[in-house]
């Protein structure tokens, strides 16, 4: 069995409240096209009170160079990275060498070689690691990484780095005059999280990842993604998300829980990726919840917005903090993204009385 042994998490410096977001946008897209003015409502209903952004407000609203932005992505990439992997490990109690595999997900800028090598000279991985990068997941690509970090796991017994690093802010196209840049403005932050996988008996921690699922719907790639212009990233969002989560849901749901017979009333915990208020909202219904046990996707998006990929693990650092369940009662971890797809994993919570998670092996 594979278990999450610890969670890090990590900010740049530049704090947005969302009123000052909205006046900022405001004066943008106000000035520049009336009827964009209406669209500044969706700052008030986002349900976000809060962002960290890379950049400074001045730096967003000008014009840069795709050389320039990717320079910036390079170096507050690694920098928040390492921080959040040196409190991931350290609350794991591992030290750097016990690593075996380090998976890097990131989508908002570009890095060859990937950005997981600055990670491990830095923090002072062993040389022979296991690297796996993986870019193009977009806010699907934690969750993935959970997936694939805890069938590793299972599969060789390895203590598995994930690492999620997005930078949003970058991709901020100031001369995008259309309601879903607007609406994109509303939302998205910046940040960097870093997930300890190990073998049940190999350290601390208190969720099992039982198993994943995976589920693609087709001809839905125009739905969600990057579309990559002369100026550099620029956002593609559909309104039909919403729609599609609600069906790809349940056939997810019904996939990952069918093996074991598991019912979803016996569900108590739900880690999912807060995309927005209204893909929270199609989730609490297509799963018959309340806003009440998507309490920690809630405040992860009032506290720091839409950060893509890195997103889902801040809410499971919530959950851990915040909402321990018995042992052996089951959550879920959840995230969707370009493609369109669904990306889940079943999650047990351990029983951690018996000393197996306060061992230690070399």
């Amino acid at each position: 069995m594979s278990r999450i042994l610890a969670v890090g998490t990590a900010l740049p410096p530049f704090r947005f409240s969302q009123t000052d977001a909205k006046a900022l946008a405001g004066r943008h897209f106000g000035s520049r096209m009336e009827k964009l003015k209406r669209y500044l409502t969706v700052f008030d209903h986002a349900l976000v009170d809060q962002r960290f952004f890379c950049v400074t407000p001045e730096w967003l609203l000008s014009e840069h160079r795709i050389g320039e932005t990717n320079q910036i992505y390079l170096d507050w990439a690694k920098e928040l990275a390492c921080k959040a992997t040196v409190l991931c490990l350290n609350r794991a109690g591992v030290k750097p060498e016990q690593v075996d595999r380090v998976i890097f997900v990131s989508t908002t800028g570009i890095a060859t070689p990937s950005l997981d090598v600055e990670l491990i000279l830095k923090i002072g991985l062993r040389a022979d690691v296991g690297r796996t990068p993986i870019f193009g997941l977009g806010c699907a690509g934690g969750a993935s990484g959970v997936s694939l970090a805890g069938a590793l796991c299972r599969a060789t017994n390895e203590r598995i780095l994930l690492v999620a690093v997005e930078l949003t802010s970058l991709t901020f196209q100031p001369n995008d005059l259309t309601p879903k840049n607007v609406v994109a403005s509303s939302l998205f932050g910046d940040g960097a999280a870093a997930l300890l996988i190990g073998p049940a008996e190999s350290g601390s921690g208190k969720l099992d990842i039982v198993r994943s699922t995976s589920l693609l719907h087709p001809d839905s790639t125009s739905l969600m993604g990057w579309h990559f212009g002369d100026s550099g990233f620029e956002v593609v969002v559909s309104e039909r998300i919403p729609s599609m989560i609600s069906e790809l849901l349940p056939r997810a749901m019904r996939s990952l829980l069918a093996e074991d017979g598991i019912l979803p009333s016996q569900v108590k915990s739900f880690v999912f990726h807060p995309g927005g208020r209204k893909v929270l909202e199609v989730c609490e219904q297509g799963l018959g919840r309340s806003s009440e046990n998507f309490f920690s996707s809630y405040e992860t998006l009032r506290l720091h917005g839409n950060m893509s990929s890195a997103t889902v693990l801040f809410v499971l650092e919530h959950v851990l903090a915040h909402a321990e369940q018995a042992p052996g009662s089951y959550g879920i971890l959840g995230a969707f993204g370009p493609g369109f797809s669904a990306e889940l994993s079943l999650l047990k919570w351990a029983d951690t009385t018996n000393g197996t998670a306060n061992a230690r092996t070399p």
